[in-house]
């Protein structure tokens, strides 16, 4: 309603018209209103479910939930997304596909939303309101979620580490080099919001995941324990939170109708806020207890009562439709607004809609697309994909570091499609990952080596 209300303000803020025509105002106060629809409706629906369920009985027995292969295949996608967003500049000159791409500030909460999703699916229990023994000790619930990603991230920062040095040593020196080798090493990017994206850059995702794993076991306790009542409201508290900071952000720096994907250090008002915003540890420790506890409400279904909450297909289309009509400039409102309280929203329905089709007997479409074994496959691959993606795109892509090994950079955007060799940075990137997935993640000397490392760190810290 506040976004509503004060469009007309808004208005002078959102810049120059875009290329692709007038109206991105209008356009921006239509989505708000139709989301205020969505915000409603669910609201009135939440209101019959609670009075449906207060007159279930209380469910005694619980089971073990089965697995939802579709939820690594969304993994792969999302990882697909940003990776490309991150480097999509080389490769064409098309507005569209540069504004339709480079929204990878809006995906990656989806990202910590999945995270909260998995992690509440696997450590609390079905059907009841308590969670699993995985619960009970806080260190031995963070040290092996950890060290399941530090291991292949040190190994990729140990493999291009002369790339990384030779970077900063030639234009910062040895101190920052040395400065950001540690801050790397030890996932602390995201704390520094000006430092992070040194090295490996999407890694700083790991340093905010980090710090919400070690705050997740004691509030998995809380969420656990709440009935779908409870559930709901903590949803809305927790997005209220995040959007609070995000609209403080968009008034300081009169920022509303920016994209800032489309932005770098020298056109955005101040970059620095921004990535105090969008690297905060804490921003992303909301998102991933969105995620947490909206797994919960389904977990929390009654059997006799399964809940007829629509078809997945919608709040896809809708998230997608969000996406393309910032990217046409239909509507005009910045990412770190669209990403709180348009997407993630939309997000959140579509992993409980999928949720529910994948474990009920009727086979719904979506999630037996999402099931196919070569997305399965890319699912399985999707984590190496995320820490090496960023490293090869340097390798050629990063001025100084292509000129020196290729003798030129080889960025070449297009200006119309897509050049062909952002489809060999691509096939590098799925061969890289293949290799790291079956030569070091399976291979049962990292795994054992990583395993006594792990009990080693939880006997110390215990």
């Amino acid at each position: 309603a506040a976004l509503v209300l004060s469009s007309s303000v808004w208005a002078p803020a959102f810049g120059e018209t875009s290329s692709f025509g007038g109206g991105g105002a209008m356009g921006t106060v239509a989505l708000c209103v139709a989301m205020g629809v969505i915000y409603g409706g669910s609201w009135k629906q939440s209101q019959a479910l609670r009075e449906a369920e207060s007159k279930l009985a209380e469910v005694t027995t619980s089971g073990k939930g089965p697995r939802i292969a579709a939820l690594d295949s969304l993994r792969f996608i999302l990882i697909a997304y940003i990776a490309s967003g991150h480097f999509i500049h080389t490769a064409t000159k098309n507005p569209f596909l540069l504004r339709m791409i480079t929204q990878i500030n809006v995906v990656v909460g989806a990202f910590f939303v999945i995270s909260g999703y998995v992690a509440a699916y696997t450590t609390t229990t079905l059907g009841q309101r308590k969670g699993t023994e995985r619960l009970d000790n806080a260190v031995e619930f963070v040290v092996p979620r950890v060290m399941s990603y530090w291991t292949l991230h040190m190994v990729v920062l140990l493999i291009f580490s002369p790339m990384f040095l030779y970077v900063d040593v030639s234009y910062s020196g040895w101190p920052t080099a040395l400065w950001h080798g540690f801050i790397s090493t030890f996932m602390l990017q995201a704390w520094f919001p000006t430092s992070a994206e040194v090295w490996n850059a999407p890694t700083w995702f790991l340093s905010a995941l980090t710090f919400t794993f070690l705050a997740l076991p004691y509030c998995l306790r809380i969420l656990a324990t709440q009935k779908k009542e409870q559930l709901r409201r903590t949803l809305v508290i927790l997005t209220l939170l995040s959007l609070v900071p995000k609209i403080a952000y968009s008034s300081d720096l009169h920022s509303w109708g920016i994209m800032e994907g489309m932005l770098n250090a020298k056109t955005h008002p101040n970059y620095a806020v921004f990535n105090s915003l969008r690297f905060s540890p804490l921003g992303a420790l909301l998102e991933v207890l969105m995620g947490a506890a909206a797994c919960r409400l389904v977990m929390l279904d009654h059997p006799q009562a399964p809940v007829s909450s629509g078809p997945s297909m919608a709040p896809l289309l809708a998230m997608i439709a969000v996406l393309g009509l910032r990217a046409t400039g239909a509507v005009q409102l910045n990412d770190m607004l669209t990403r709180s309280g348009i997407f993630i929203p939309l997000w959140i329905m579509f992993l409980m809609r999928i949720h529910r089709e994948s474990v009920s007997k009727e086979g719904a479409m979506l999630p037996q697309l999402l099931c196919k074994k070569p997305l399965t496959f890319l699912g399985g691959i999707s984590f190496p994909i995320f820490v090496v993606h960023g490293p090869l795109g340097q390798l050629f892509y990063k001025k100084a570091v292509a000129v020196a090994v290729w003798g030129q950079n080889m960025a070449s955007p297009q200006a119309v499609g897509i050049h062909w060799f952002f489809l060999v940075y691509w096939l590098t990137v799925l061969v890289c990952a293949q290799i790291l997935q079956k030569c070091f993640l399976e291979s049962p000397h990292v795994k054992k080596a990583s395993k006594t490392l792990e009990k080693s760190i939880v006997r110390m810290l215990s």
